[in-house]
């Protein structure tokens, strides 16, 4: 067999048919491939790329996860062709030895595709799966260490690639905590004697890890070796202490306690009891205060303490991560045991089968039925201390079966849905992070440093992620994976919100749209409706405005989108979460809602008739049940609304609406003072209405704007304009502009010529201020804001207006113009 030599140092992919004749892949240890034929890989980049396609075995690699791989931040021109070229020979070599053509280009990625147990990360995984929920301790030890007898070294051993460094951690770790779990397990069999010398060497190398710890002191105390046992606690108290200053767990402490006392029997802590709860984030943060309430309330034992703890949510708010690390914090005070499952993967009986299992009932004896293991399950945790944590339950319904009358055991939930405060259960309402969470989050995930030096990038980003925990997880991973990508070169990623879901992953996706699927058809279609709301809270009755339902049934839609946590609510308004809302609009996309469209802008139409007090216009209304409040206020509660449907009429080719929506803006701003909103929504209605050729919609703008011009003492402007809209007036014929328009004229001039001859205005009362505060109003007789536009187009051809205007309301005094920002304007209530 002829032998490659490699360079000194160098890792080296290589065939040992001889001593494996299985196919397969190794990366426990020193990178290698089991094949037919010898192959050596020593290029770098060769290994880089096959420890990536392995480690993803079967899902795709993208190609820009290779590039930061190989370079970081900074490809060569040429990076893709490489990647092209190692892929290649990879390729080639693969099947050289015997083992297919493997790898395949996907999208913008390569996936290599991989058979059950052909590599040993993935049997490692298996194995430790076994052992984990076997029923008794020997078939948990054995499947243990057949998995731990799989690591050769360090993972990748020696391979040169931030990104591959960060798999190596992560890996190594779930050894360490495969290691704990099989100690406990060899303790449990009595094998103190064989492992007291393999833990003690543990501690050494992990002197930080307090569950080693644990088994030493405990393998010690059991041998005999009472004074060594004490010696541990007190060397690793004097470590914590010095180092992190904080006092061991209530679990070393307790041991410790044990000894100190001589006891005969195994304390509490070393007993054989289920502790299923999945391993702890190592950069979970925030939440203190919920975590402090949490744990008193699953350890109080007072009357009135609550059995149920009910954590809900909505998708990605980190209910899992809460509870499971809620769980531990409590788990010394549960000494018989912690147990856990995912009510989503497993039905009741079999997750109930599981637990008395781990909880020393015989096979043999467990019922068929749910009803007969729930009533054994309350039995067997009679006068013990048990905690169990059930995730994704979908409702209460799913875990009453699990509700034990134990007076010493309690029962976390997680779950999606709404849950009412019932006797006995505490209910917790997740929400998502605010900015200082989430930079923290952020922070934990991809280093302190980082985040500081990029402090307002790290702001914008948790922003773009909605505060959703899942959410800024997913982009800080993105980040943490890429030592050369700074922040802000990942907020400008997910700056675009067209593919923001797309880049935050699949399982944000399904996050955020969850529960979607199963509502009612007409949930399903207002869901995607709403998208043609604006950002920010909006009324109940566009539910109705939107929907082709019935006020009743459209209340019922929109209660279903709250009860799925799409919808928010607060009091009597409502809100698409920052991220749901992008769904919403990609499900929009999708669909024609130009008739849904033009039933919003009627109602909108609709509502400002009745707080205006005006008859309607030619525009289709749409009457909605709307409780409008103050009608004093009622224009800043639903400024940003009524504006932004202003701007979307005008995008949608809804000319008429737009019209009639600005018109009814000037109205409302103008007696507000907000002429800002005034001005953007003449503008913009203006803009849509002169490619169409009404004149007479023209002619109406131009005099509502040329009567905000006055007001702001733009005389000039303000002369163009009603100029402008005497001459679109004329040509629309039919309607009588003059007497009115020129008096608006006359008035101009007059406070014009008032302007350049004094301070004071022709016209003006006295004591009315002058143009030092701007806050002119010329004597103009102008009555409404605008010419009753939908009136005059219902004028008989030829027909004049008539002039004496008597239905016509005055504007009230303008307020001063204070020129400050319109963000500075109330939006909402």
């Amino acid at each position: 067999m002829q032998t490659t030599v490699p360079t000194p140092g160098t890792p080296v992919l290589r065939a040992v048919p001889d001593q494996v004749p299985e196919p397969g892949f190794r990366v426990l240890g020193l990178l290698q491939v089991r094949g037919r034929e010898p192959v050596a890989v020593t290029a770098r980049r060769q290994q880089v790329v096959l420890a990536l396609l392995l480690l993803n075995g079967n899902r795709v690699v993208p190609l820009e996860v290779l590039l930061d791989a190989l370079w970081g931040a900074e490809p060569p021109a040429t990076a893709r062709a490489q990647v092209q070229t190692c892929v290649s020979a990879l390729r080639r070599a693969l099947a050289k030895a015997g083992l297919g053509d493997r790898i395949s280009a996907r999208g913008s990625g390569y996936c290599l595709d991989l058979a059950p147990g052909e590599l040993d990360l993935h049997e490692f995984e298996t194995l430790v799966a076994r052992g984990r929920a076997a029923r008794r301790p020997e078939e948990a030890r054995a499947a243990f260490r057949e998995a731990l007898a799989l690591w050769r070294g360090e993972p990748l051993t020696g391979i040169d690639s931030g990104v591959v460094r960060a798999h190596q951690v992560r890996i190594a770790q779930r050894r360490v905590e495969v290691l704990e779990d099989c100690l406990d397990a060899e303790l449990e069999l009595g094998l103190h004697r064989e492992v007291v010398g393999e833990i003690s060497v543990l501690t050494e190398e992990y002197p930080l890890r307090e569950r080693f710890v644990l088994q030493l002191m405990t393998a010690l105390h059991r041998c005999g070796r009472r004074v060594e046992a004490l010696a541990a606690y007190r060397a690793v108290r004097r470590r914590f202490v010095d180092e992190l200053g904080l006092e061991p767990g209530a679990a070393l402490r307790e041991l410790h306690q044990d000894i100190l006392a001589g006891s005969s029997e195994a304390p509490a802590s070393a007993r054989a009891v289920p502790r299923m709860l999945p391993a702890r984030l190592p950069y979970f943060t925030g939440r203190e205060r919920l975590l402090a309430g949490l744990r008193r309330g699953l350890t109080d034992d007072g009357p009135g303490a609550a059995v149920v703890t009910v954590l809900t949510g909505r998708g990605g708010a980190g209910k899992s991560a809460v509870a499971a690390e809620a769980a531990h914090r409590a788990a010394p005070a549960f000494p018989d045991g912690v147990l856990y499952a995912r009510l989503a993967d497993e039905d009741a009986a079999e997750v109930l089968a599981r637990f008395l299992h781990a909880l020393g009932v015989p096979a043999g004896e467990i019922p068929e039925d749910l009803d007969g293991r729930a009533a054994l399950y309350r039995s067997v945790l009679a006068g013990r201390r048990v905690l169990t944590v059930l995730e994704d339950a979908a409702n209460l319904a799913r875990v009453t079966p699990f509700v034990a009358d134990a007076r010493g055991c309690r029962l976390v939930v997680t779950t999606h849905a709404r849950v009412p405060s019932l006797p006995g259960v505490a209910v917790a309402e997740l929400d998502v992070l605010d900015g200082a969470e989430g930079v923290e989050l952020l922070s934990a995930l991809v280093g302190e440093d980082r985040v500081t030096a990029e402090l307002s990038d790290a702001v914008e980003l948790v922003e773009l992620c909605g505060g959703l925990p899942l959410a800024v997880t997913a982009a800080a991973t993105h980040v943490a994976a890429r030592p050369g990508r700074t922040l802000a070169q990942e907020a400008a990623r997910l700056r675009a919100e067209g593919d923001r879901l797309g880049r935050l992953g699949a399982g944000v996706r399904a996050a955020v749209g969850r529960g979607l699927a199963e509502l009612p058809p007409p949930a399903r279609d207002l869901f995607a409706r709403l998208a043609l709301l604006p950002a920010g809270s909006w009324a109940g009755w566009a539910a109705t405005a939107l929907s082709e339902l019935d006020p009743a049934e459209a209340a019922d839609a929109l209660e279903s989108l709250v009860d799925a946590r799409l919808v928010d609510v607060a009091g009597t308004r409502y809100r698409l979460p920052s991220l749901t809302r992008l769904l919403a609009l990609e499900l929009a996309a999708a669909q024609p809602f130009r008739a849904a469209s033009r039933r919003l802008f009627g109602a909108w139409l609709s509502l400002t008739d009745e707080v205006r007090g005006v008859e309607a216009g030619s525009a289709p209304r749409t009457p909605v049940p709307a409780d409008l409040g103050d009608l004093a206020t009622w224009y800043d509660r639903e400024s940003a609304g009524l504006l932004a449907a202003v701007r979307q009429a005008a995008d949608a080719g809804e000319p008429g609406y737009c019209a009639e929506l600005a018109l009814a803006v000037a109205d409302l701003a103008g007696s507000r003072g907000r002429y800002a909103d005034w001005r953007e929504s003449g503008e913009t209605a203006l803009r849509a209405v002169r490619p169409t050729g009404d004149r007479r919609a023209e002619a109406a703008l131009e005099r509502s704007l040329g009567e905000l011009a006055v007001r702001e003492s733009r005389f000039a402007d303000a002369a163009g304009r009603i100029t402008r809209a005497l001459t679109a007036g004329e040509q629309a014929g039919g309607v009588s502009w003059d007497e009115l328009v020129r008096e608006v004229l006359a008035g101009v001039g007059r406070a014009r010529s008032a302007m350049v001859a004094g301070p004071g205005l022709a016209g003006l009362p006295a004591g009315d201020p002058g143009t030092g505060n701007r806050t002119a109003e010329p004597r103009i007789a102008v009555g409404r804001n605008q010419y009753e536009l939908a009136a005059d187009r219902g004028q008989v051809d030829g027909a004049s207006r008539p002039v004496a205007r008597a239905g016509h309301r005055r504007l009230p005094r303008p307020r001063p113009i204070s020129w400050r920002r319109e963000s500075e304007y109330p939006e909402e209530a």
